[in-house]
């Protein structure tokens, strides 16, 4: 009984989807009383069963001139029938040079099926027939318009594949900005003639010569702003000019590529796929150089009027803050422009188009693959920016470093320039510097206590040396006039005598090194003053032990 009632169920629900799917297959194609009613009879010549038969004909019938059968595969309907028979030819004409310069085909989207049904892949429009195909998109003053084919059906015929109603539209303009130049069309035709790989020969002549017309412009500019550099009386100017040049020189070499390939010559297709993502290159490059450039500029400023052991002095701990502040913003500067101009670039450049659904497909194991390859290169970038913010180690601070008395003198991408007390050069990788332990003698407070451990003869009078310590150092700018932090203690004793500890407190910790060899020296001298007075001898024969300082050098 039940599979009884299940079949009326079944009919009704078939008899009720023909409609609708009937629908559906009339939704595939756009449906128009007459095509080109104002042109004769096409011929077997034209064949517009599919998207590639369609392009396929077009190209042919406009390569052998006869653009008045081309005509007939673009939908002429909005243009008058009295006037399609003569305006037909030339629109076909026009649009055929249009493709050649600027569209460049993905045949493997024209597919040779009537209804142009995708069979492969899980796209939007796999398993769909479509109406429309996109070959191509092109700018036109401030917005881009499509080249398109439109599946059109007739009232009394079949669907045929044609260009849109709107690319027809849009034929004028574009011919007017992407056809012949006015100097290309003074060109004999022997030279307008086609080449090798879709060029004509005057692009496989004439395009070395544009290059290096672009490159003598270049070379003119580089040179001339040099010139220009070296005449000024203001080394801030002439400065700022040098660090300008290179930017200016990309930038006039850009402008002189566009020119010649976009408004004196228009390249096709095949080189307008390379031109225009190189000028594109040049203008981001050009703009990244012009921000790193000024910004290097300003740590020049920075650091011509002081060296990097004058910038270590107390007094100037804005100098520092700021200088490493500037280093910051450079980095992230760089970041933000490789990061933007890459976008950019990708954006801009048509030679993209073709691979961007591959890209994005593809863009989570290219994240992954680039991360790990470039996790170093990553870490210490980021590591060096946390330097820079957190303030941890400025430019020009004093550290005490694996056992180095140094100054930062320069914070990089990768590692960090350490300048030591002897001028030689410590190289840190960002990563490591970060993450060990280090003594910074210029963070919140820029004095520092300097001492040395000096061994006497038991009978000595300590506090005599400490009278005359004190004393001593009462009259050394470099140390602090408190009298509390100058001290003067014994420590111990052992078989060679007593130990003696001198400790002063040091306002500049660029002196600190100084001023201990100071009292090293002035209190062994002042100990065998005492010893001449009193017929004693109050320096061991043993030698002395000194407090060797973290920072001294080894030997």
């Amino acid at each position: 009984m039940k599979h009884a009632l299940a079949l009326p169920r079944l009919l009704v629900i078939l008899f009720l989807w023909l409609p609708f799917g009937a629908a559906v297959a009339q939704d595939a194609t756009f449906s128009v009383p007459e095509l080109n009613a104002g042109l004769d009879d096409p011929g077997p010549m034209v064949d517009r069963r599919t998207p590639q038969s369609t392009v396929e004909s077009f190209l042919d019938l406009t390569d052998d001139g006869d653009y008045d059968r081309a005509a007939h595969l673009l939908n002429l309907n909005a243009i008058p029938q009295e006037a399609q028979a003569t305006t037909g030819p030339i629109l076909a004409r026009n649009l055929a040079s249009v493709i050649e310069r600027k569209v460049v085909i993905d045949w493997g989207d024209l597919l040779e099926r009537p209804d142009a049904l995708e069979t492969t892949g899980d796209g939007p429009v796999a398993g769909s027939p479509r109406q429309s195909l996109r070959l191509g998109m092109l700018d036109l003053g401030d917005r881009a318009v499509a080249v398109r084919l439109n599946r059109v059906q007739p009232e009394n015929g079949d669907a045929v594949w044609v260009f849109s109603r709107e690319t027809v539209e849009n034929i004028p303009a574009l011919f007017e900005e992407y056809g012949p130049s006015k100097l290309e069309q003074h060109l004999p035709d022997p030279l307008r003639a086609e080449a090798f790989w879709g060029l004509q020969w005057w692009e496989v002549i004439g395009l070395p010569v544009i290059a290096l017309i672009a490159i003598g412009i270049a070379a003119v500019v580089w040179r001339g702003l040099d010139a220009i550099a070296r005449n000024q009386p203001s080394d801030i100017v002439s400065n700022l000019i040098r660090a300008t040049r290179l930017p200016m020189t990309l930038y006039i070499l850009a402008i002189t590529l566009s020119l010649m390939t976009s408004q004196i010559f228009i390249v096709s297709g095949v080189v307008d796929q390379v031109t225009s993502p190189l000028i594109v290159i040049l203008y981001v490059v050009a703009l990244m150089i012009l921000l790193i450039s000024v910004i290097d500029a300003l740590l020049d400023r920075l650091f011509s009027r002081y060296s990097v052991d004058e910038l270590a002095s107390p007094e100037h701990g804005e100098e520092r803050a700021r200088a490493t502040t500037v280093a910051a913003l450079r980095r992230i500067a760089v970041v933000a422009a490789v990061v933007i101009g890459a976008a950019v670039v990708l954006t801009s450049a048509q030679v993209f188009s073709g691979v961007g659904t591959s890209l994005l497909a593809g863009a989570g194991g290219l994240a992954l693959i680039f991360g790990f390859a470039a996790r170093e290169v990553l870490g210490n970038i980021l590591a060096s920016m946390q330097i820079s913010l957190n303030r941890s180690a400025k430019v020009g601070d004093q550290l005490i470093y694996e056992g180095h008395l140094c100054t930062v003198e320069r914070i990089h991408f990768s590692f960090v320039q350490l300048k030591v007390w002897d001028d030689t050069r410590l190289i840190v990788p960002v990563s490591k510097f970060i993450s060990d332990s280090f003594i910074n003698r210029s963070t919140e407070t820029y004095g520092m206590i300097r001492h040395t451990v000096l061994t006497f003869a038991p009978g000595i009078d300590v506090s005599r040396l400490r009278e005359h310590f004190k004393e001593w150092a009462g009259q050394d700018d470099r140390i602090d006039g408190d009298e509390s932090e100058t001290k003067c203690m014994v420590t111990g004793q052992s078989e060679a005598g007593i130990k003696v500890r001198f400790a002063a407190h040091v306002t500049d910790p660029t002196e600190g090194w100084g001023v201990e060899c100071d009292i090293r020296e002035e209190m062994l001298r002042y100990a065998v003053e005492l010893g001449t007075e009193d017929e004693r001898e109050y320096i061991p024969h043993l030698g002395t032990a000194t407090g060797q300082g973290a920072d001294m050098p080894e030997g």
